[in-house]
């Protein structure tokens, strides 16, 4: 069974699925791509590759995961292009948030209400998106499209 289904309303009542304990505590490493450490993208890309085996880009055009602005431009200008806007989210959407005025940060949807993603600073975590931290920098969710 493809986990990116959800079966038993699980979603919908705000339960992660197991895997997602499996990318829980992972380090942050700028421009990381592997459980060693990784930043957002990096995060995202190790799901869909592991978990719902979908290639996406691995996204390492950037200088520094830290540079809010060049990983903001490139957000915008990937979203366009790869990624359809999504509505209602579903588990495995990718969350595209603001940090410092910028669209650079992302993450993949765990259950309504929840995602997975990895921030400078700390390990990977799974957060509400929908609580006081995150709701006013949530942009909206996205499907790759290839």
């Amino acid at each position: 069974m493809n986990p990116a289904i959800a079966t038993d309303g699980a979603f919908a009542r705000g339960v992660e699925p197991a895997w997602c304990a499996n990318y829980v505590g992972l380090p942050f490493k700028s421009l990381g791509r592997t459980r060693a450490g990784l930043d957002c993208w990096g995060l995202v890309y190790l799901v869909y590759r592991e978990i719902f085996s979908v290639e996406v880009p691995c996204y390492g055009d950037y200088a520094d995961a830290y540079d809010v602005e060049e990983v903001g431009a490139l957000v915008k200008g990937e979203i366009v292009t790869r990624w359809r806007e999504a509505a209602p989210e579903q588990l495995g959407d990718v969350i595209l948030l603001r940090v410092r005025g910028q669209p650079c940060h992302v993450g993949v949807v765990a259950a309504r209400g929840k995602f997975l993603h990895a921030f400078e600073g700390t390990r990977s975590c799974v957060e509400r998106y929908d609580g006081l931290k995150w709701r006013r920098r949530a942009l909206g969710f996205y499907r790759y499209a290839g």
